[in-house]
């Protein structure tokens, strides 16, 4: 049911990974493709409409990865840069939604617990959100739905939610977590823990 404490997510999974030598979403992380890893964890965490934006090979993802009960956009610009995925899921996000995370499917290993962190600080009324992991600030990161047309505006290229989150540091709050995984992405074979 959507109510107005209803957090949406957007997964990010458009992009070539030219450095990993493969297709980052379908990288099995034990046992399983790292995209369904990040979607089942927002899913666990209570985040019951997930938004994946793909771009790269999103045909033979899709055969590999059930993301029926996900919505799923192709972007098929998606080689101008991260900047084209995220604005085509902010213009997904549901009007009933108090706001939407930005999750990568390139960082199969942050866990329930940060995200649940993340969503609880949300629905305190926070207008930006990220977790913190020993000093680094991390992903998922949140923004309340009045954040999406100034987002919108600062998008550009590679550049995601960076530069309109260090336009408005007053408004962000880290959350301190115990998760490594908040800052862990999978760019090259020798990320992939135990790989």
């Amino acid at each position: 049911m959507i109510t107005k404490t209803t957090v949406e997510a957007i997964v990010l999974a458009a992009g070539k990974g030219e450095r990993m030598g493969a297709i980052k979403p379908l990288i099995e992380i034990d046992g399983r493709p790292a995209l369904a890893r990040v979607v089942d964890t927002l899913r666990d965490a209570g985040i019951e409409r997930v938004i994946v934006i793909l771009g790269y090979k999103a045909e033979e993802i899709q055969k590999n990865i059930d993301l029926n009960d996900c919505v799923v956009a192709v972007n098929g610009d998606y080689e101008s840069g991260m900047a084209s995925s995220l604005a085509l899921g902010v213009s997904l996000v549901s009007e009933s939604a108090i706001g939407f995370l930005i999750a990568h499917a390139d960082m199969p290993y942050v866990r329930e617990d940060t995200v649940k962190a993340i969503i609880d600080r949300a629905r305190e009324g926070a207008r930006i959100v990220a977790p913190i992991y020993k000093g680094v600030r991390g992903f998922p990161v949140y923004l309340r739905a009045d954040c999406r047309a100034g987002l919108l505006s600062t998008l550009a290229g590679e550049v995601g939610a960076r530069l309109y989150i260090a336009q408005y540091m007053g408004d962000l709050e880290l959350v301190e977590v115990d998760d490594a995984g908040a800052t862990i992405d999978i760019d090259r074979p020798e990320d992939i823990i135990g790989g």
